[in-house]
C-alpha cells in the first residue's frame, strides 16, 4: 500500500515540480548563453553592456534558484494541507491505509522532490561554472596550457592544504556534509508539515496558523542553535587562552552535531503532532 500512496503523491508533487525545474533551467541556460557571448573583440560600450547582461542573467539565476527552493517548500506544503485537511482530505482518510502510512508516503515524496530539486541546483551550477571556465580557457588561446597548468596547481595545492586547515580529509568532509544535509533535509520536511498540521488548530485561519506555527518554531529553533554555538565559542576563549590550536572542523563539528539532533529532536516532536493531528484532531474544511 505505500508503494501505491508514493506513486499518488508524486503524480501529484511532479507537475508543479516540473515548472519549477524549466525556470531553474531556463535561467542557467540564460547566464550560459550570455557567458559565451563575452568576447574581448568588444568595444569598451559593448563590452559595459555584456557585463551587465552577465550580471544580470547571474541575479536572474540567483532569484530564479531562491526561488524554486522556496518553490519546493510551498508545493510540499500546500499539497499536504489539501490532502489532508480540506474536502479532498475525505478521499485521502477513507483509503484503506493507515495515518501512518499516509503521513510516511508524504514525507518520503516530499523528501524525494527535495532532493531532486537540489540535485538540479548542483547540476546547474556545475554546467554554469564549467562553461565560464571553457570559455575563459578558448578566448586565451595562446596561455590556454599556462592556464590550465596554474589552475591544477592551485586546485592540488588546495587538496594537499585541505586536510591541515580543516583536520579532516576532503574524502571525510564530503561524506559528512552528504549525511548532514540529509538528515537535515528529513528533520526540515517533517517539521514543515507538522507546522502545517498546528494551524489547523485555528479552525477560522489554518493558513495563517500555519505560517504561524512555521516562524514560532523556526525562533525557536534559531534560539535553540544560538545556544548550541556557547559551547564553541567557549572552547575557542579556552584553547585561544592556553595557546592551542584546533582545527577548524575540530571546533565547528561538534556544534553542527548538537544543532542538527535538535533539530532531529524536533522532528520527531512534530511527526507525532502529524499523527496526533491526523486521527485525534481532524477537521476538515
Amino acid at each position: 500500500m505505500l508503494v501505491k500512496l508514493l506513486k499518488y503523491e508524486w503524480r501529484g508533487l511532479f507537475s508543479p515540480l516540473l515548472i519549477l525545474l524549466i525556470v531553474l533551467g531556463g535561467t542557467a541556460a540564460l547566464t550560459c548563453g550570455v557567458i559565451l557571448t563575452i568576447t574581448p573583440k568588444y568595444n569598451e560600450t559593448i563590452a559595459w553592456y555584456s557585463a551587465m547582461a552577465l550580471v544580470f542573467s547571474i541575479f536572474l539565476y540567483y532569484f530564479g534558484l531562491i526561488g524554486c527552493t522556496l518553490g519546493t517548500t510551498l508545493i510540499i506544503a500546500v499539497r499536504f494541507y489539501k490532502t489532508c485537511y480540506t474536502d479532498q482530505g475525505y478521499l485521502t482518510h477513507t483509503l484503506p491505509a493507515s495515518a501512518t502510512q499516509i503521513l510516511n508516503a508524504k514525507i518520503i515524496a516530499s523528501i524525494l522532490a527535495y532532493l531532486l530539486m537540489l540535485l538540479a541546483i548542483a547540476a546547474t551550477i556545475f554546467i554554469i561554472f564549467e562553461v565560464g571556465l571553457h570559455h575563459a580557457f578558448s578566448l586565451m588561446s595562446g596561455e590556454q596550457d599556462e592556464l590550465r597548468r596554474i589552475v591544477e596547481q592551485e586546485f592540488s595545492f588546495i587538496l594537499s592544504e585541505f586536510s591541515d586547515v580543516l583536520g579532516i580529509s576532503l574524502g571525510g568532509y564530503i561524506a559528512y556534509l552528504i549525511f548532514f544535509s540529509v538528515i537535515a533535509l528529513f528533520a526540515n520536511v517533517v517539521t514543515i508539515l507538522g507546522c502545517v498540521s498546528l494551524g489547523q488548530l485555528y479552525a477560522k485561519h489554518r493558513i495563517i496558523g500555519a505560517i504561524a506555527a512555521y516562524f514560532i518554531v523556526q525562533f525557536v529553533m534559531q534560539i535553540i542553535n544560538n545556544i548550541c554555538f556557547i559551547p564553541m565559542y567557549t572552547k575557542m576563549m579556552i584553547d585561544s587562552y592556553n595557546s592551542e590550536v584546533l582545527s577548524l572542523f575540530g571546533i565547528l563539528s561538534p556544534t553542527l552535531n548538537l544543532s542538527l539532533f535538535m533539530a532531529v529532536v524536533v522532528a520527531v516532536i512534530m511527526y507525532f503532532v502529524n499523527l496526533h493531528m491526523m486521527t485525534k484532531k481532524l477537521n476538515l474544511e
